[in-house]
This record gives structure tokens, sequence and C-alpha cells, in this order.
């Protein structure tokens, strides 16, 4: 939780690290962020979710020029995802053979997340907007969005689809939730970095945060120079030298953590 203020601002805004998550932990506020919440003009978040058209989305995931995952995946491969897929999450492999396997393996975090809450938190913060007739925002389009997931080599999505059904017991989501709770903002971002010399790393690295981050920063600056803002992204935007807060610092914004 973080406050934006100087450079000639009139109003200070507020800048929050999310998680995509219905685990009843993350929504226990430390003191400030229900009054800064509230007292806010604006909202703004990564996509605005009334901007969603489902049918589109699906269509963006559907790989092109007739790749499946059985031809991406080794026989042997394809059939440890599948026993996993049918064994653990019950659900038929098969039906997802043409979605990006990105898509796939994010099945397995919803598996691991908890679901105690109705909402996650961004959809949780985004209603609450609406109720109190907020300016309610996306800093990114849908397009935008699917066009950086999709920048990914199916290749290197199909090998990591692989690697988190045989890694799935390390449980890397639990730990990324355990770093949040601690509001460990650097080794959020080196979790979700892995390994800086694998090359799905670094396409991830560049299309899915720094190049993100730049959009997600210049978005608001119009938006923090005309009210109070809250700005609610996920956290692994927020640190780092390519991240969300030294962007505005470089640009004169005092950021502070509240």
């Amino acid at each position: 939780f973080w406050e934006i203020s100087g450079n000639g601002l009139k109003d200070t805004s507020y800048l929050y690290g999310t998680m995509h998550s219905q685990d009843s932990r993350i929504f226990q506020f430390k003191d400030g962020v229900e009054a800064a919440f509230n007292n806010s003009d604006i909202y703004a978040m990564e996509l605005n979710i009334d901007s969603i058209d489902q049918s589109k989305i699906i269509s963006a995931l559907i790989m092109k020029n007739d790749v499946s995952l059985d031809k991406l995946l080794s026989k042997k491969e394809y059939s440890i995802v599948e026993k996993f897929y049918s064994d653990s999450l019950s659900m038929q492999l098969f039906l997802f053979n043409k979605m990006q396997p990105l898509y796939t393996a994010q099945l397995l975090t919803l598996k691991q997340m908890g679901n105690q809450e109705q909402d996650a938190l961004d959809i949780y913060f985004f209603s609450l907007a609406k109720q109190q007739n907020k300016i309610a925002l996306g800093l990114e389009s849908m397009e935008e969005q699917l066009s950086a997931f999709s920048s990914i080599p199916y290749k290197l999505q199909a090998k990591e689809l692989l690697n988190a059904v045989e890694n799935y017991s390390n449980n890397d989501f639990s730990n990324l939730m355990d770093l949040y709770l601690e509001e460990n903002l650097d080794e959020i971002l080196t979790l979700q970095k892995g390994e800086a010399n694998d090359k799905l790393n670094k396409i991830i690295i560049k299309e899915l945060l720094n190049k993100r981050n730049i959009n997600l920063a210049n978005r608001s600056i119009p938006l923090i120079e005309k009210a109070s803002t809250f700005i609610a992204i996920g956290a692994a935007h927020l640190p780092g030298e390519d991240g969300v807060i030294e962007i505005l610092r470089k640009k004169g914004y005092t950021v502070i953590a509240r």
C-alpha cells in the first residue's frame, strides 16, 4: 500500500498491490487502506471488468495454424499432463487441446487459491467503486492483455504447463501468498521472474511485466493529476527498477509505503 504525492499533485493518490485471489486473508486490510479507497474519486485497475468480451477472449486463446497441445508435447509428456488433469482436477485435457497452454496452466493456480470470498480482490474493489459511484476504469485494454499473453511461443507455453504439473506439489502459489501477506514485494518479483536465464522467463519479464509496467504507470499519471485515485494492480508490477513505483518516482512523484 503506497501513497503518491508531490510533483504538483493537488490530491494524494494511492497504489495498492493486489492478488487475483478470493483467499480471505488478503481482505484483512492494514490501517488506512479502506479510508484511502473511500476518500478517492477514481478507481483504476488493470482491466475494466465491464469491458471484457468472453467470446473474444476464447477466440484469442485458441492456438492458430492447426497447433494443438498433443502436437507440442511428446506422447509421454501429454500423458503425464492428461492424467494429472483427470485425477487432480476432474477435467478432460482434450477439451483444452486447442487452447494456449498457459491458460490451461492457470487452472492449476485456481485450484490452489483459497475461495472463501465471493470475488477476487481486484473485482471486490471494482464492485465497491461502483457502489460508491466512483469513476472506475481500466489501465489496459483486453486486446493488450491478450496480446501480451499470446507473445509467448506455444512451445514454451507447453513446456511451462508440463513443468507446472510436474512441480505442482512444490506449491509456488502458497509461497507467493506467504510473501504477499508479509508484504515482501522484492521476493514476489524474484519468484515471478524465476530463472532469469530461462528463455520463457525472459519473455515473461519483458512482455508481461516490464512493458505493461510502463503502460500502467504512464496511464495512471493523467488520473492522479485529475483527482485522488486508488490504483489497484497486481503486486508483481510494483517492485524493482522497472516496476511502477520506480517509474513514478523517476517522473518526479513521491511514492511512499504506508
